[in-house]
């Protein structure tokens, strides 16, 4: 259970002062304790009492209960008395735990302004909320405990190290169904021969691809993962998905892949490389359930390149995310870690995708050939969909294509843990896109395209975004906050 540590600031009862002479602070903070956990069933909230004075012992127990919890809230509820309580104020924010300084008008003013004063610009995990109606400092209560639930959460990364032969004949193999029923088995094995007999064929295992920037500093990614989140990645053997998938049972594959297509608008592919999807999304969840990881990582194009990926991976994504569970695809941890964080905190999937910008008309099109259809959560309709051939490989594969709704508003959001910031641009839906070109599901998007471009930061956030449908950037910047994470407005 998540621990959060509840801290008042303010005058003494017979002290002149807001809110008024003979305030009852311990009344006050009697109802606010009893309100929040009336909210908050899965969170502790400890009583760290009310400061009147700067008492460094009392101080200094207050801190050693901090140290001992997720979080901290500072409510400030009166003000004058000892100054000296400011300074007691800006000592617990300074401890760096994700903390709410919470005033409502009228109370303590005079001390939150001044606190505020002294910490803010200087890094620190605090999140202000001055405001007359309590939902607001609730609200942030809620954002805080959401992403408080992230910590301890393991990732489990599927990827291949050092140099990485293709093999051919698996790429072959792989996309047989298509190839023969297409008639293209000649042109297939033309091309391939003549990419294994290229000297530029190019595998990124060194984290210059947008895609895999923890390779970059391991022990720094490591290392912010854990003290900005409290999660944690392991790298596993890619045989381990081969011996899974393996074991997955015929039948119960063709269940869910026969669910997938009565569900489905149309179904525009073949039923085999389906069953073969449901064989590996089979295999991804038994593996999530016996290491017990929160996340699935997989290095879909890498592997399926290397002939360690028995299937597509798309529609094991897909219905992984409409379940509720945590997958991202390409070994891409800034997206998975962006993926989780929107889960935690809006109880809606994630869309990750690639993209491209449109100056001309001012938008842009997010694009990937893996989406989920339950984009208003795990527990809501889903949206329509078809399943159709997988986008650059020119439908040598099975993958959902997502009738996403025209006119929602969507936020784009994307985590780079080793730069320790948080993108986030907002926009319109227009419109649905098929075309051939690139990647299958094309979510066309109004939005400031001029100044994402302008504002573009290739090196810390790549190209791989993550879109949720709603406006949450407001939630966002609060999580942000709490969680130390510079915030990037790439529309703004």
């Amino acid at each position: 259970m998540v621990r959060i540590l509840v801290v008042f600031i303010s005058k003494p009862q017979w002290e002149a002062g807001w809110p008024f002479l003979g305030f009852d602070n311990n009344q006050f903070k009697a109802k606010i304790m009893e309100k929040l956990q009336a909210m908050f069933k899965d969170v502790e909230f400890i009583d760290g009492g009310v400061i009147t004075r700067y008492q460094s012992e009392e101080l200094n127990e207050i801190k050693e209960e901090a140290e001992n919890s997720d979080g901290l809230i500072i409510f400030t509820i009166g003000h004058y008395g000892d100054p000296g309580i400011v300074d007691a104020g800006v000592e617990l924010i300074q401890l760096n735990l994700p903390t709410i300084l919470a005033n409502l008008v009228y109370y303590g003013d005079h001390t939150f302004t001044k606190i505020f004063d002294r910490i803010k610009e200087k890094g620190y995990r605090v999140f202000p909320v001055s405001t007359s109606d309590f939902e607001d400092i609730a609200h942030a209560v809620d954002i805080m405990r959401r992403i408080l639930f992230l910590k301890g959460k393991k990732i489990i990364v599927y990827t291949l190290d050092g140099e990485v032969m293709p093999d051919f004949q698996k790429i072959i193999d792989l996309a047989s169904h298509a190839i023969e029923r297409l008639r293209i088995k000649d042109v297939v094995e033309s091309h391939i021969k003549s990419i294994a007999e290229s000297t530029g064929f190019y595998i990124d295992l060194a984290g210059v691809d947008q895609a895999h920037s923890w390779r970059r500093d391991e022990e720094l990614y490591q290392r912010n993962l854990r003290e900005i989140f409290g999660l944690r990645y392991e790298k596993r053997d890619p045989d381990e998905i081969l011996r899974y998938y393996d074991s997955v049972s015929i039948d119960e594959a063709k269940e869910i892949a026969d669910k997938w297509m009565r569900n489905a608008e149309k179904t525009r592919f073949f039923v085999e490389p389906i069953v073969d999807s449901a064989r590996l999304y089979l295999a991804m969840k038994k593996l999530m359930e016996d290491t017990g990881a929160d996340m699935i990582a997989v290095d879909c194009g890498t592997l399926m390149l290397a002939g360690k990926l028995p299937a597509w991976p798309c529609l094991a994504n897909f219905q992984l995310w409409n379940e509720g569970l945590n997958s991202t695809p390409e070994s891409d941890l800034d997206s998975g870690v962006t993926l989780m964080l929107v889960r935690y905190l809006l109880d809606r999937p994630g869309y990750v995708s690639n993209q491209s910008i449109d100056l001309s008309h001012n938008r842009v099109t997010y694009m990937h050939c893996c989406s989920p259809s339950k984009l208003y959560g795990s527990d809501k309709p889903s949206l329509k969909y078809e399943i159709v051939g997988h986008g650059e490989s020119h439908g040598l594969g099975p993958c959902p294509f997502v009738k996403y709704p025209k006119g929602e508003d969507i936020t784009t959001v994307k985590i780079s843990v080793l730069k320790r910031k948080i993108s986030i641009r907002t926009g319109k839906i227009i419109d649905v896109i098929w075309d051939e070109n690139g990647c299958r599901n094309k979510v066309l998007v109004a939005t400031n395209a001029e100044k994402i471009l302008e504002n573009y930061d290739w090196d810390t956030f790549g190209w791989h975004r993550v879109s949720v449908l709603g406006d949450w950037r407001d939630e966002i910047f609060a999580a942000a906050k709490l969680l130390g994470l510079e915030v990037v407005e790439e529309d703004k």
